[in-house]
């Protein structure tokens, strides 16, 4: 039976987000085929594990949970395994499911890792990871690849030239917001300089990149895309905002509620919903995606790339369920698409055998 460890958690702003997700994959994964073991990284970026970890209600009391969980002393790496040590119990982890958002762990750093030592996991490899949780990154590729996205400037030093440049090729109102956070954190409208400057210094708090994009009056569309080899896409969802910035508090706790509300299928005409699938199969083999992401548009009579989540919230289970899916064959697929990724990558050759030390070199 394969070892499936869930990872989630980090030291990211979209921690508790992290452990949403987490945990409805713990209790949708078929445990007949796998053996799972749940792996929380803290805020502190401490390892734990143990079944206490599995019960989302433990997590309204982080630090006493944490007195009662495994605390993983030793990490070591083995070739294709991860093995943490507790004490003197070893937990041998086969696959790394990732349930991360945000930094230090959607942003490519922990698939680096994996790759690094032959470990399988879930989701995008390190460089199509990094790619996608960097917006400016993304738009840059996109726009390399004719992908329709909002105009934009970006800088990580903000000076009157700056501002200056901004008013001039996008002019107000614009949206501000960090190049490498999600979950709508730190991200604001701003109609003047003034209101300019205190977004990005409310962006710089959070992160040293500071995204500028022309503001348009547009639908907020979304769409889930799976695979690897073979593509599928998911229906579309149309985001219902109460406010003109679909913000961190409306996306998760409207009315003591988690998560948005949304119309499945999005309200679009057959035209232009076509045009948003065929772009997000664009998006995802343009960044060189891998597993389950969900890439997020503008429309308006036209489509725009807005940004790509390379591990979505609850998965994007909600758009996947509309297409027939249960969440237990998500969490399948992801880990088929995992195992068959990292079967390929044996195959490439990573190294000569030659010792360039030995070779005689002439003056």
């Amino acid at each position: 039976m394969l070892n499936v460890g869930i990872f989630f958690g980090s030291k990211s702003v979209e921690h508790e987000i992290s452990i949403i997700t987490a945990n409805q994959v713990l209790s949708s994964i078929d445990r007949r085929k796998y053996n799972v073991i749940p792996i929380y990284i803290s805020k502190k970026g401490e390892w734990f594990t143990g079944k206490i970890l599995e019960n989302i209600e433990n997590f309204k009391d982080i630090d006493f949970m944490l007195k009662k969980a495994k605390k993983i002393d030793v990490i070591l790496p083995q070739k294709n395994k991860l093995v943490l040590k507790s004490g003197l119990k070893k937990y041998y982890i086969d696959f790394c499911f990732l349930a991360f958002h945000g930094t230090n762990g959607e942003d490519g750093t922990f698939q680096g890792m994996c790759q690094f030592f032959g470990i399988p996991f879930s989701g995008s490899d390190f460089y199509s990871s990094a790619f996608s949780m960097d917006k400016v990154i993304t738009k840059i590729l996109l726009k390399e690849n004719g992908i329709p996205i909002v105009d934009f400037k970006y800088t990580t030093k903000p000076s009157e030239d700056f501002f200056k440049k901004c008013e001039e090729e996008l002019s107000y109102p614009m949206i501000v917001k960090p190049a490498r956070l999600g979950s709508s954190i730190g991200i604001s409208k701003v109609n003047n300089r003034e209101e300019l400057k205190e977004a990005i210094e409310l962006v710089l708090k959070f992160d040293d990149k500071v995204l500028v994009e022309k503001w348009i009056d547009a639908k907020e569309v979304n769409c889930a895309v799976m695979g690897y080899k073979n593509i599928l896409v998911s229906k579309l969802e149309e985001i219902v905002k109460e406010k003109e910035l679909f913000d961190f508090e409306e996306k998760y706790f409207k009315k003591g509620k988690k998560f948005s509300n949304h119309i499945i299928p999005a309200n679009l005409d057959e035209k232009l919903a076509k045009e948003v699938k065929k772009v997000a199969i664009e998006t995802f083999k343009a960044l060189e995606c891998a597993g389950n992401v969900r890439i997020d548009f503008l429309v308006t009579d036209k489509v725009y790339v807005n940004e790509v989540n390379s591990i979505p919230g609850a998965l994007a289970f909600y758009l996947w369920q509309q297409s027939g899916f249960t969440f237990s064959q998500i969490i399948d697929n992801m880990i088929n698409i995992g195992l068959e990724r990292a079967k390929d990558k044996e195959n490439k050759i990573l190294s000569i055998n030659t010792n360039l030390l030995n070779l005689k070199v002439g003056k």
